[in-house]
């Protein structure tokens, strides 16, 4: 699950601008709101609102291999869904095993939305967060710089100066791990077994900038 609220709202905010869809299911939304800080919208009410796909926890969920006990309901959903990706910013509790049987990824939510949001998407998006505010950071460089730096760091280099010369916040360090698993992080095509555990992307990918 994403901890923090910067992911989960530009996660949200991007889908209607964005290729992927959301999916939750009754345990993972409910683990979803448990993590919110009270005065947040809860997911269940966004969900409806925006009509996110809602997907039934399995009745029989797949024996798990390797995959963390805490995250295990959350893959089995992932594959009762037929999703391609799980995005959370613990990669390392999906294990590689029940991963790559089930054709999945596991990816951090910056490297995720580096790869299926575009600058204008990104732009338009940080200035609806700022504008919906009654704190700071408020301007869409100052949450660039103090957020989307600390929590989403693969995103805040694909826009870097997007918003002019940026000083991130440099209090958090970028996650070691941000992938895990079978598919392109971009077009999910299942990714070549015999590949560097650093490749994230297919051939044809690899070489495309958003």
């Amino acid at each position: 699950m994403l901890a923090s609220p910067v992911p989960r709202t530009i996660l949200y905010l991007s889908r209607p601008l964005a290729d992927y869809e959301l999916v939750f299911s009754p345990w993972v939304e409910a683990e979803a709101e448990r993590h919110q800080s009270p005065g947040h919208v809860p997911v269940s009410v966004l969900r409806q609102r925006y009509d996110w796909r809602f997907a039934a926890d399995p009745d029989e969920p797949a024996e798990l291999e390797d995959t963390d006990a805490k995250d295990q309901p959350v893959l089995a959903a992932a594959v009762e869904a037929g999703a391609h990706y799980v995005v959370t910013a613990n990669v390392t509790d999906f294990g590689e095993k029940d991963l790559a049987r089930f054709a999945i990824s596991a990816v951090h939510p910056g490297l995720f939305l580096k790869h299926h949001i575009t600058a204008e998407t990104y732009r338009e998006v940080l200035e609806v967060v700022g504008a919906s505010r009654g704190r700071e950071p408020r301007d869409p460089l100052s949450i660039h710089e103090q957020e989307i730096s600390v929590h989403l760091s693969a995103l805040f280099e694909a826009h870097r100066d997007l918003f002019g010369p940026a000083t991130p916040d440099t209090a958090h360090n970028p996650p070691a791990i941000e992938f895990r698993g079978s598919r392109c992080v971009r077009c999910h095509a299942v990714l070549d077994d015999g590949r560097a555990s650093d490749v994230v992307a297919c051939r044809s990918c690899a070489g495309v900038a958003r």
